[in-house]
């Protein structure tokens, strides 16, 4: 303590010292500076006078330095060591920023692939950002020798970044990139697509919808409980585009963290169902086996959700039958979660709605009102009825029997379309004798019928081959069609692509296709397919389509001369032998795993089959030649994983289209290059794929070339391979490869005869995912020089390229890398649609004026890192006219240190389509929009200051989003003043965005009324300069016009100078009204130091009613700055603002306070939830109508003509308080003019408030008055966190006799306090010492303190209405129920209280003294000098303590607690479900015997509902309850007793327990003897418990509790357990013949255990053994061990020449970070292994072999074989030094094992040394994939070292074991 105190003394000292040192050599250094001029001749002597200058500063500092203890040579080392520190900056920034650009890189990849990205990358990067920031504003060169100031504040500062810059690159380190997909439902997870929807949405928009909408999102807004929404009506009716718009308007407001929709359509496959769930929550599918695990499997994924996003909406469309919620884990469904279902019929909506237990809504969705259908029908149709009265009735006729449907109208208006009047009389006479649901199928079929082409029509059929609601690729239509010659006069795949992209147009056209929400692909309505499938079923060649529950498909139901199939074969296992159809032409199957097994002659009757398709069929029976048809054509294989050895596709020498995409195939092997009419391969996703040399040339015919693969793994060509792709190239037309890696650059190729083209060089192409994985665009993306681009001939194909991604050192301008035989350079670039720009260091323009305007189609420029980059489009001599980019939609230039402008000397630059414009780093500008008029003098002779980013010929007239950020120079966006919308050219911003721009003053100009027209969102971030968003001059707003606004939200942070939101100054008239923020809804303010005010009573004219919620964080940089936030002063209104200002503004401003304010209150009456964080000043939230003050402003300000004043924030739901320092007050109160209501119907303040958070309020000393209660009927739940003042939740403390007469009226309404609240969470309150304070009786009377007690004066006690109360750490808390309120408790169900110290009871009794006085309790808390300490009697029908609904009761940790209850409230604990009580170190019994009430009380007592009950680490615990009575507790399942050894009974009673078959203790798992709970045991029992003297470990037999021990132990389940850490051994020796009843082993996170031996042998001589002469133990009944981070475990068992242990019945090994174990099984003990059927060992660092072989003679196993008859699944993963399964030269057999893993295990060489036979194992699953396994283990391990895979793997970091 001295030390530290002599410390900061010297500390001081030499501080104060060195800053003098420092003041006066800067004077001596300014002298010397002089005199060292006059030396400048003679370079010595000033070199000397330096020298000499640092000689005295040394003579001075030295005797200090050598006396200073290290914190003080700390300080002066930042001074002598600066520039060193300097140095070691400079050095590590570039290490940072090198680490920085690589994350970010990654962070892009992963975005653009729908990749997880580790949630703190984004945080870290900006970390980095501002610490760079940091760096760059120290000098790097010297400060002076003498600058002491200077040095020593760089060198202190540089010390402390570099230690920074350190722990972000270790941070970085530690990050670890899973590389996962994201999970399709992510909210935040959404790719944008550039899909533009067509005109339906603006169709199918009908008034008539509007309230059914609005009704269901309602219904999906979150109120943290389940619910059941249906969307019910006829087929066709729009349900589920209903659906899709609830969907995106949940989406784009985040109302869900996750949305997941599956179609389920009329057959239901609940495999399908459940694993499409599974893709959207967890990103995979799932590997269960069952549908009862699948359904486990989704139940733990949804229980498993973290707090804070558990807001999940599951969508089921096109529900036909009734859907089980338990088979998707979702029964009953979970608080926060949302079923959003489409369904024809209300009874399945019901009934799912019963089993979701859920609040439930149903919304009707009715067919079209007749004038609105009929205006939808004549809209599509063109046609205008007032023109042809004949056309005007059969129209009107025809809709009638359409039956206002909006389907059948598309369909039947689009097919009239253009067409004369017979053609509408004929289709009127087909609709006129059917019912509704006939013509709706008679109004496909008439569109069917006008269908143009048959090549329409069978492209049509073709889309009824996938599943409702598929989205249906347009490619693999193309495919199927070629395969089937469906397309007349096409001789090349391109045509055949083209007809068919036409085809399908014109039945989009005709609406019998629609619009998918995946590029390139489209959808079927479900009628419509329905259609089809009617259409392709009957006839004499029908289709066999089944994609819903195959078990109940019957091959019986389909013809041999079926002629297509389409399958998905989820849950099925074979196909049947007879599966045979020789007209077959088209075979499709999809989703069927590996288990699933084809007849070996599958394709022996299919002689015309002509396409196979395999979709996700994991492994795929693949064609031969012969056994197939000669006819087959097109054979397409995706995402078959298992799919190894592809040869014999070789023999199929009429294929055509082949493709492997996604596939797991290795090589390609030389047979392929047999395909001589193979015109299509597509290789795409193949990983790590070889091609053997000769095929590629052996491709004659080749036109289309895939090889794009996933995951940066490109194919790795051979020299053989490149030469043959530049032979290939000549005759390709469709190409997608990369050129990276090993691949270097395209040598020798030709790209003349592309027309289909995604090329890389440099990188890897970035793979479209999600959305857009259909997508397919003449794409280039090159990381190159000049020189390579122009060698490789890539640019050849600039004129074909749709996108292009340029990173191209030395290049001054596009033109230089032009093919040199371009003519008219204007058309070089003619169909680019997106051109992106990075990191070209010489590039000075990008374009000339002439390319720029021929840049017709594009629409995205990214230009960003080009250092010398001067403007966009150069102009050599300004004669080149106007720049008009005339799709342009998003620009965004990033990070140009020298732009001047978009260019140099054009005048008129038009952007006719921007829409988004982003600029980043552009530090020339010092605004964005030029001043288009002279708005005044002033502002004109500074015209010359600003430099504007558009010129004023500029045209955006489309902008919506304006992104700003880090622009240095900017001081304003637009000219601050200017008169009218005239002036500014941005009217249609949606959003604005602002960061890091530090000179920006003004946001908004004075005028700002134009821009907030359609403005939604605001964000500013980080601009010191900025005092106001809105300074409004109401001179400059023009009076003929009413202005309205859009904007919805505000975000505001960081900063520096913010003073307020808006200000208005001058006047208006009175007849407009200003509604500049009408829409406002949430206002967001955070680490705005010096902010003041929201709202401003200058703002009075402004209606913000829309508000709903306000988040305030205080948060502040410098703490010596201090602002004023007062929320609510002075009046009921919300104005944010402090009395100062009101002063100032009323009396300096406006000389008559009554008539010049406006009568109408300045509202933000919709304002749902308000956030204030960190406002230190604040010492209270509301203040209502307070008279503290000389003058009440408040009744001067508004004046109401005897109305009631206006209501302070009646919709109010949420309020958060969050580091409020000075806060003492939430709410105050003047009493005399507060109004309570007197009935719940009335409204008033706060009436809708339902949650209140607090934390870290340190000041506050309670939160509620008592008057309170009444104003918050709706309060649901309060949470107080860390608040180190708080006393009491209520508390009356601030009542006295002045307004005790208010509080009392209050009794008198009609309606309870707190009559909703459902949880109350209190938790670390060290002050709290009561929750109600209650109402204190200041009387001295003793008959008026009786009566108060007789009627519960105090009915407004918040703990007596809360259903569940949690209350943690508070200290001081004696007790949580008080005596008044023990009898009203009957809304409590969950209470858990956890380390109170203090606790002496739960609820407050009163004992009765022989006077019948009470004994205990003091009315008063004795500091009242009025109120004698008395004591009351006892009334004699006083309310006993009744709990009737009380479920759930937890208690931890009360150190003085001596019971819970007293016997006289058993009876009530009828609803008791489970009841724990822990580490209370005082606790006797649980039930205390209540004296009074023996005698009345029933002998037997009941506890029915009952089901757990834990007493655990209870020192004194004697009993559950000592009294006589009986026991039944009839649920009783599971009791865990232990840590209780003053137990001696569990009741004195008997005890019943029907359902009781075991006793859980510490370490596991016990079975009941026949006494089951009625023991009875002395003190004997217990010492005669320790007496262990054979036992190695003592401490072992502490866990175990008497009578519960060794010998009826069933299961060991320990986690956590403390007393393990100091146990070697977990089954002494002496023990093991008494676990013959142990069925499961578990231990599992035992961290810091010393814990060396699962089961003790015996060493030595058995002298000591009581097993005496017992070689062999058996048990029998062990069936599953788990062990997991068992730090200093070597040994699980181990046989010896003593004890052999045999494990007869063990099916499951599972052993987990065990750094010390070396093995798992000794040699002498796996014959007994008959039964194991799962052995999982990983992450054991030290495991060498699986079964060590003994060296011991004597215990060798005399058999040379061993049979595992029963493993089915062997995983060894992550073990660094495994070199085999066994090294022994035994042999093994496998007749069982079909799943062996091998990952990450480096040193393996070989499995077994001897043979092992694996007759049903298939595939190895390894790191690189799924191998295929020929013969066995050691075979396949001896393969793949000979092909040199374990080389390639090392160098790759993905190293064989890594299997």
């Amino acid at each position: 303590m001295k030390r530290s105190y002599y410390t900061s003394v010297l500390c001081n000292y030499i501080n104060a010292s060195l800053w003098s040192l420092a003041v006066h050599t800067e004077s001596f250094d300014q002298k010397s500076k002089q005199s060292s001029s006059s030396y400048r001749a003679e370079p010595g002597v000033a070199k000397k006078l330096e020298y000499w200058k640092m000689e005295v500063i040394s003579a001075i500092i030295s005797p200090i330095v050598e006396s200073l203890i290290d914190p003080v040579k700390k300080q002066l080392g930042y001074l002598f060591s600066s520039t060193k520190h300097v140095r070691n900056m400079n050095t590590k920034i570039k290490l940072l920023d090198d680490t920085s650009c690589d994350v970010k890189k990654h962070m892009e990849t992963n975005n653009i692939s729908n990749l997880e990205t580790p949630t703190h990358v984004p945080g870290w990067l900006e970390e980095v950002e501002e610490t760079k920031e940091k760096a760059q504003s120290i000098p790097s060169t010297g400060s002076g020798c003498c600058n002491l100031k200077m040095r020593y504040r760089a060198g202190r500062n540089a010390f402390k970044i570099t230690q920074e810059m350190e722990r972000l690159i270790d941070e970085n380190s530690k990050i670890t990139w899973s590389d996962t997909q994201r999970p399709l439902g992510k909210v935040n997870s959404k790719i944008a697509s550039s899909h533009v929807p067509s005109d339906g949405d603006a169709q199918n928009h009908f008034k008539s919808r509007e309230k059914s909408f609005k009704n269901a999102l309602e219904s999906l807004q979150q109120d943290h409980k389940s619910k059941v929404i249906a969307l019910c009506g006829m087929g066709g009716v729009g349900k589920t585009t209903m659906m899709e718009q609830l969907k995106k308007a949940a989406e784009d407001k985040k109302m869900f963290d996750y949305v997941v929709k599956v179609v389920i359509g009329q057959q239901i496959n609940m495999s399908k169902i459940q694993q499409d769930v599974a893709v959207y929550m967890m990103g995979q599918s799932l590997t269960e086996p069952s549908k009862e695990a699948r359904a486990d499997r989704l139940r733990i994924t949804f229980g498993n959700l973290p707090e804070g996003r558990r807001r999940v909406l599951l969508i089921l469309d096109d529900v036909w039958e009734t859907i089980e919620l338990k088979d998707i884990g979702l029964s009953p469904l979970p608080n926060g979660f949302k079923l959003l279902l489409t369904s024809r019929n209300e009874n399945i909506y019901k009934q799912i709605a019963v089993e979701a237990n859920s609040d439930s809504t149903l919304v009707r969705v009715d067919v079209m009102e007749e004038p609105e259908a009929q205006n939808f029908f004549w809209k599509i149709t063109g046609v205008s009825k007032q023109h042809d009265m004949e056309l005007n009735q059969i129209g009107s006729e025809i809709v009638r029997r359409c039956g206002f449907l909006p389907l059948a109208i598309k369909l039947i208006a689009k097919t009239l379309q253009f067409q004369e009047v017979f053609l509408w009389r004929d289709t009127f006479q087909r609709l006129k004798k059917k019912n509704l649901d006939e013509n709706v199928q008679e109004v496909i079929k008439i569109s069917y019928d006008y269908i143009k082409t048959e090549e329409e029509k069978v492209i049509f059929l073709l889309c009824g081959l996938f599943p409702d609601d598929f989205n249906i690729p347009i490619e693999e239509l193309t495919r199927y069609a070629w395969g089937l010659r469906l397309l007349s006069e096409v001789s090349t795949l391109g045509e055949a692509r083209d007809r068919t992209k036409t085809c399908v147009q014109n039945l989009r056209n005709a609406n019998l296709l629609m619009d998918s929400d995946y590029i390139g692909c489209v959808k079927m309505h479900d009628l419509v397919l329905a259609f089809v499938l009617s259409r392709v079923s009957k006839g004499d060649h029908p289709w066999m389509i089944n994609h819903g529950d195959i078990s109940k498909w019957s091959r019986a139901e389909v013809k041999d001369s079926c002629k297509r199939v389409s399958i998905t074969c989820t849950g099925m296992s074979e196909f049947a032998g007879d599966f045979k159809y020789p007209n077959l032409s088209l075979l499709r199957l999809m989703d069927g795993d590996k288990s699933l097994k084809f007849p070996e002659d599958f394709y022996k009757r299919m002689e015309n089959l002509e396409v196979v398709a395999y979709e996700k069929m994991q492994y795929p029976l693949l064609p031969r030649s012969l056994e197939c048809s000669t006819k087959l054509r097109t054979l397409i294989l995706h995402q078959c994983l298992l799919m190894f050895d592809c040869s014999v596709i070789g023999e199929l020498l009429n294929l055509e289209v082949l493709s492997f995409a996604h596939c797991g195939i290795r090589k390609l092997p030389s047979t392929i290059g047999k395909l001589k009419k193979l015109k299509l391969l597509d290789l795409t996703g193949c990983l790590n794929l070889r091609i053997d040399d000769g095929v590629l040339i052996n491709l004659v015919e080749l036109e289309e070339l895939y090889m794009r693969v996933d995951d940066r793994k490109a194919i790795r060509f051979t020299n053989g391979n490149r030469a043959e792709l530049a032979e290939l190239s000549k005759h390709l037309s469709a190409l997608e490869l990369e050129f990276f890696d090993n691949n270097g650059t395209p040598e020798n190729m030709l790209f003349t005869k592309l027309k289909r083209f995604r090329i890389s060089m440099g990188c890897g192409l970035v793979g479209n995912t999600h959305k857009n994985m259909h997508l397919f665009e003449n794409t280039l993306r090159l990381v190159t020089n000049k020189d390579e681009l122009l060698e490789s001939g890539m640019n050849e194909l600039f004129e074909k390229t749709e996108v292009l991604y340029l990173e191209v050192d030395g290049i001054n301008d596009l033109e230089e890398v032009l093919v040199e035989s371009v003519h008219l350079p204007r058309q070089a670039f003619n169909n680019l649609r997106v051109l992106d720009v990075f990191n070209c260091e010489n590039l000075r323009y990008l374009f000339t004026v002439p390319i720029a305007n021929g840049l017709m189609k594009l629409e995205r420029l990214t230009v960003s890192k080009c250092p010398a980059l001067e403007v966009l489009a150069h102009s050599e001599n300004g004669g080149d006219g106007a720049i008009k980019f005339q799709r342009l939609k998003f620009l965004r230039l990033d990070r140009l240190p020298k732009l001047i402008g978009l260019c140099n000397n054009a005048n008129v630059i038009e952007l006719p389509q921007l829409v988004e414009l982003e600029l980043d780093g552009l530090p020339n500008f010092s605004s964005i929009y030029p001043e288009k008029t002279s708005a005044t003098s002033s502002m004109s002779s500074n015209a010359s200051a600003i430099q504007p980013f558009f010129n004023k010929q500029m045209l955006i007239p489309k902008l919506e989003k304006l992104r700003i950020w880090r622009m240095d120079k900017l001081k304003e966006i637009w000219p601050y003043q200017f008169i009218s919308s005239k002036d500014v050219d941005a009217c249609m911003l949606r959003k604005i965005e602002v960061g890091r721009c530090d000179n920006l003053v003004n946001l908004f100009p004075t005028n700002p009324m134009s821009l907030l027209g359609r403005l939604e969102e605001l964000d500013v971030r980080e601009c010191e300069s900025i005092e106001l968003l809105f300074n409004i001059d109401m001179s400059c707003v023009g009076e003929t016009e009413e202005y309205s606004s859009s904007l919805r939200e505000i975000k505001v942070s960081k900063l520096e100078k913010l003073r307020e939101l808006w200000r208005m100054k001058g006047e208006s008239s009175s007849d407009i009204l200003i509604r500049c923020f009408q829409a406002v809804e949430r206002i967001y303010i955070f680490g705005c130091e010096r902010f003041v005010n929201v709202f401003t009573p200058t703002v009075t004219n402004s209606d913000v009613r829309t508000v709903m919620k306000v988040s305030i964080d205080g948060r502040r940089t410098w703490e010596e700055t201090r602002g004023n936030i007062e929320l609510v002063q002075n009046n009921q209104e919300i104005n944010v603002i402090s009395k100062e200002e009101i002063i100032s503004e009323v009396y300096g401003n406006i000389p008559d306070v009554e008539s010049s304010i406006h009568p109408k209150p300045f509202h933000v009456n919709h304002l749902q939830r308000l956030d204030v964080r960190d406002c230190k000043d604040v010492e209270v939230v509301f203040e209502i109508e307070s008279s503290g003050n000389n003058t009440d402003f408040t009744t001067t300000l508004h004046k109401y003509n005897h109305q009631p004043p206006p209501l302070l924030l009646p919709h109010l739901k949420e309020l958060h308080l969050e580091d409020m320092e000075r806060m003492s007050d939430v709410w105050k109160f003047n009493w005399k003019k507060l109004v309570i209501p007197q009935n719940q119907s009335q409204s008033y303040s706060f009436h809708n408030l339902t949650t209140i958070y607090m934390e870290k309020c340190h000041s506050i000393k309670y939160l509620f008055s008592p008057v309170m209660g009444k104003l918050l009927p709706n309060l649901k739940c309060v949470w107080i966190y860390d608040c180190d003042g708080i006393e009491e939740v209520v508390s009356n403390r601030d009542i006295n006799d002045e307004n005790e007469e208010i509080i009392s009226s209050t009794h008198t309404n009609t309606f309870s306090s707190f009559p909703l609240l459902e949880q109350l969470y209190l938790e670390d309150l060290p002050s709290l010492k009561s929750i109600d304070g209650g109402t204190r009786i200041t009387t001295t009377s003793i008959h008026d303190q009786f009566k108060c007690c007789q009627v519960g004066v105090a009915s407004w006690f918040l703990c007596q209405y809360s259903k569940k109360i949690d209350i943690r750490n508070c200290p001081a808390l004696s007790r949580v129920f008080p005596s008044n309120v023990v009898g009203q408790l009957n809304k409590l169900e969950v209470l858990r209280i956890e380390e109170c110290k203090s606790m002496v009871e739960i609820f407050e009794s009163k004992e009765i003294n022989k006077d019948g006085v009470d004994s205990t309790t003091n009315v008063g808390d004795g500091s009242d000098d009025t109120c004698t300490a008395i004591t009351l009697p006892r009334s004699a029908n006083m309310t006993l303590l009744q709990l009737p609904n009380l479920t759930i009761l937890k208690i931890y940790d009360c150190e003085v607690l001596e019971y819970i209850f007293t016997s006289s409230t058993l009876e009530s604990l009828k609803q008791i479900k489970e009841l724990t009580v822990a580490e209370c170190k005082a606790m006797q019994v649980i039930v205390k015997e209540d004296t009074e009430h023996t005698e009345k009380s029933k002998s037997i007592i009941v506890f029915p509902c009952l089901k757990s009950l834990t007493l655990t680490n209870l020192p004194d615990l004697k009993g559950f309850f000592l009294g006589k009575n009986e026991f039944r507790w009839k649920a009783l399942e599971k009791v865990k007793i232990y840590g209780c050894p003053q137990m001696m009974n569990f009741t004195s009673g008997h005890s019943m327990t029907p359902k009781l078959n075991y006793i859980h203790a510490e370490l596991g798992k016990h079975s009941l003897d026949q006494y089951g709970l009625n023991f009875h045991l002395t003190n004997a029992t217990h010492e005669d418990e320790t007496q262990h003297p054979m036992c190695s470990t003592p401490d072992m037999i502490k866990l175990l509790q008497f009578p519960w021990s060794f010998s009826n132990l069933v299961e060991v389940d320990a986690q956590w357990i403390d007393k393990l850490l100091d146990s070697r051994i977990i089954f002494p020796c002496n023990e093991l013949l008494n676990l013959k009843n142990l069925e499961k082993l578990s231990i599992t996170n035992v961290y810091k255990s010393v814990i060396e031996e699962v089961f003790e042998e015996a060493e030595g001589t058995n002298e000591d053994v009581d097993i005496g002469t017992q070689s062999v133990v058996v048990f029998e009944k062990l069936k599953e061990v788990t062990l997991g981070r068992l730090n200093n475990l070597k040994h699980m068992w181990k046989s010896n020449r003593w004890i052999v242990l045999n494990f007869p019945n063990l099916t499951k090994v599972s052993i987990v970070s065990c750094k010390l174990l070396g093995h798992v099984f000794s040699s002498c003990m796996v014959g007994s292994l008959l039964q194991l059927q799962e052995l999982q060992i990983s992450k054991c660092e030290s495991m060498d072999v699986i079964v060590k072989q003994v060296e011991d003679s004597e215990t060798r196993p005399t058999t040379t074989e061993v049979v595992f008859p029963c493993l089915k699944s062997i995983t060894l993963f992550k073990l660094p030094n495994l070199m085999g399964f066994c090294l022994g030269k035994e042999a093994f057999e496998w007749p069982s094992l079909d799943t062996l893993k091998i990952k990450d295990c480096p040193k393996i060489t070989v499995f077994t040394n001897g043979q092992s036979t694996t007759p049903k194992l298939k595939l190895i699953d390894t790191t690189f994939g799924l191998c295929h396994v020929i013969e066995d283990p050691n075979s396949f391990i001896k393969t793949y070292q000979q092909e040199g895979v374990l080389e390639e793997h090392l160098n790759s970091h993905m190293q064989f074991g890594s299997f």
